[in-house]
């Protein structure tokens, strides 16, 4: 990038007031740059740090302080792909938002029942409790919905080495 002293005749190089002046301009012209750069991030809700507060403000939103960025963005994604007909695709998108890792939905319309079941990480994911706030917003009240879980099995078990099975959480196995 050009420097403002670059673009002077050289009869105002020897100028200190001149040189002054070009410099100041030049760092006030890389502070607005930042800025707007920063500003640009935050519409990118991967890139949002502040910018979060305005999107939960602008989806009714409520955050808590114990919440990470990553849930934050979740919940604001749901929300996004929320306001349209519930579909399995829908609530597919909604549990992917929450969760890291793949999740299939079955749909039981005579029961009125939906299952959401995981199949990323083993046990429990630690986000459920955003994600059921996010589904009981977007479900109609009359479908109820379950969640799978995916442990380990015991043939699974049996087929691992003790430096293996040591390397596995607890919650990785069903008892």
């Amino acid at each position: 990038m050009r420097k403002l002293s670059d673009l002077l005749p050289e009869r105002y190089f020897n100028s200190r007031e001149l040189s002054a002046a070009a410099g100041l301009v030049w760092v006030l012209g890389e502070v607005f740059r930042e800025r707007v750069l920063d500003l640009l991030r935050q519409l990118d809700l991967d890139q949002a740090t502040w910018g979060l507060d305005l999107y939960e403000r602008d989806y009714d939103i409520s955050s808590q302080a114990t919440d990470t960025p990553d849930e934050r963005r979740g919940r604001i994604r749901a929300k996004m792909r929320g306001a349209q007909t519930v579909t399995t695709g829908m609530i597919q998108a909604i549990g992917e938002s929450y969760v890291d890792g793949e999740n299939i939905v079955t749909e039981y319309p005579r029961d009125n029942r939906v299952t959401v079941q995981f199949c990323g990480p083993f046990g429990v994911p630690t986000n459920i409790p955003s994600l059921t706030a996010a589904l009981l917003e977007v479900m109609p009240a009359h479908v109820v919905f379950d969640y799978l879980y995916r442990y380990l099995l015991v043939r699974e078990v049996q087929e691992m080495t003790v430096e293996e099975l040591q390397m596995r959480e607890i919650g990785e196995f069903a008892f």
